[in-house]
């Protein structure tokens, strides 16, 4: 398949691992090829946090005060408020109590960063760490909250490839990490993803649920693609740097229609 190995992608760089419901790898591109993760980790910190919950370490119900300051690993504090970009611009007022499941919620849809921060204040990094591992990830990693960038500029990176974000997308969606319950109120907050990059090229009517990730010179996009209890769910993820903006959205709705045209029925068809 020429899309595969010898497509021209221009000056950027694309990888994309393309699986189905059974964890097969139908179609690879640079799959182990290492990406700073951007906010496709928060896929691994809400499975963590769900896992808390569980464990009754957590309760859907628990509160934090909203807050735009952390603390780095290096010591000292940062704020995302700093940077317009990075800021949540419709989190509570500094001091607002907010639940763990409205964290969670706003995490992954608006994929707020302070959520994020919040989540992982609470749990820790190496609870989300440990979490990759069962997973069976050896790249995809957390070593710092986001906007950290006292920490990123000592070594600390935030890694993903392809072929292990897809894996992770699958057993989010599919696997045992979780009650079904909860696996339905990840998957739900996956659909009301604000910023689908791959969805975007899909028949309208056709389920899916994302995780996106952005910073300057970086997109990415991991997406479950049909019911997640169909036989016939796909899971796609595609990660890019080198290109603006709109050079990554083109170059990877090209690879989404090409990998999914001739693999996903449409509503109504046979």
């Amino acid at each position: 398949m020429a899309i595969a190995g010898d497509y021209s992608f221009g000056i950027g760089e694309i990888s994309f691992t393309l699986r189905n419901r059974q964890g097969d790898v139908l179609a690879r591109r640079k799959g182990d090829t290492i990406y700073y993760a951007a906010s496709t980790i928060k896929l691994a910190v809400a499975m963590a946090v769900i896992q808390e919950v569980e464990a009754g370490s957590l309760s859907w119900e628990r509160t934090v005060p909203s807050t735009h300051t952390f603390t780095s690993t290096r010591g000292g504090t940062f704020s995302l408020s700093d940077d317009p970009e990075e800021v949540d611009h419709d989190l509570p007022e500094d001091g607002t109590p907010i639940s763990v499941r409205d964290l969670v919620e706003i995490m992954i849809d608006r994929s707020s960063n302070e959520a994020t921060n919040m989540l992982v204040g609470l749990i820790g990094i190496p609870r989300v760490q440990r979490l990759c591992e069962t997973c069976g990830m050896r790249r995809l990693h957390i070593e710092r909250l986001i906007g950290d960038l006292a920490a990123r500029d000592h070594g600390s990176p935030n890694e993903v490839t392809t072929d292990e974000l897809s894996s992770l997308m699958l057993q989010a969606t599919t696997g045992s990490w979780a009650r079904p319950d909860n696996r339905a109120f990840l998957r739900q907050a996956l659909s009301r993803q604000h910023f689908p990059v791959i969805a975007q090229t899909l028949p309208v009517g056709i389920p899916w649920g994302s995780k996106s990730g952005s910073v300057t010179g970086i997109e990415h996009d991991v997406a479950f693609i049909g019911d997640p209890d169909s036989p016939q769910l796909l899971v796609l993820a595609i990660c890019t740097r080198g290109y603006d903006e709109q050079s990554a959205y083109e170059v990877m709705h090209a690879v989404s229609q090409a990998l999914l045209s001739d693999r996903i029925a449409r509503p109504g068809e046979a």
